[in-house]
């Protein structure tokens, strides 16, 4: 149930668009443990497994995790291209899974906002763009960082996390108000640990939902 979850996210996001869907995506929250890079990673493999180029890049480089995900060194990565410091054939890494390749985040940089906020983020985007059909970017959590609203401005679309278990209302207005001050087109959002068996928590007559466990994960 939770593949099938994420298969249906798959096609929400290819059909997001007239001309067969966004390149390049950015995946964030408003606040940390909502579930984020679990979503960035499901994603990646989903829309590899359809037999699409994905490079899957973290541009969390505060608190980087998708390397531990895929078992992938941490360097060199995404600062060390930003710096100069490595080529794209050494930092763009082949997972496990056919058809999806890596970017980890590279050493922890005492500037993360102005790397990618860079010209150089930029070339190195039309880059990923041009080697794979789809670039899938975590980042940090928006309401933590200007992170996600610099890199919004620059792709395509922005797919927003939200666990109702961890983050408030407030919380996630606020951060989707700064993602569209950014100028960031919204494919849509993925309500995350959703447990439809408590009261306070009404969603299934509106929502498409699968169960995961004791769980849910409900698309939107």
């Amino acid at each position: 149930s939770f593949v099938e979850a994420f298969h249906g996210l798959r096609a929400n996001v290819l059909f997001s668009s007239p001309d067969g869907g966004p390149c390049s995506i950015v995946v964030t929250s408003a606040s940390p443990r909502e579930g984020k890079t679990i979503v960035a990673a499901n994603l990646a493999v989903g829309l590899a497994q359809a037999g699409h180029r994905v490079i899957l890049v973290d541009a969390d480089l505060r608190q980087p995790r998708l390397h531990d995900l895929f078992g992938l060194k941490l360097e060199p990565g995404l600062s060390n291209l930003l710096d100069g410091a490595v080529d794209t054939s050494v930092a763009v890494r082949p997972t496990q899974i056919p058809n999806l390749s890596g970017v980890t985040a590279g050493a922890h940089p005492p500037n993360p906002a102005e790397l990618v906020g860079s010209h150089r983020f930029g070339e190195l985007l039309a880059f990923f763009e041009k080697q794979g059909d789809i670039v899938v970017i975590d980042t940090p959590p928006v309401m933590a960082v200007a992170d996600a609203a610099i890199l919004a401005h620059r792709t395509s679309g922005v797919l927003f996390v939200v666990a109702p278990d961890t983050t408030s209302r407030h919380a996630a207005v606020s951060a989707l108000e700064q993602l569209e001050r950014a100028k960031g087109r919204f494919l849509g959002a993925v309500l995350n640990r959703v447990d439809h068996e408590s009261d306070k928590y009404r969603y299934a007559s509106y929502s498409r939902s699968y169960r995961t466990q004791s769980k849910r994960t409900v698309l939107h």
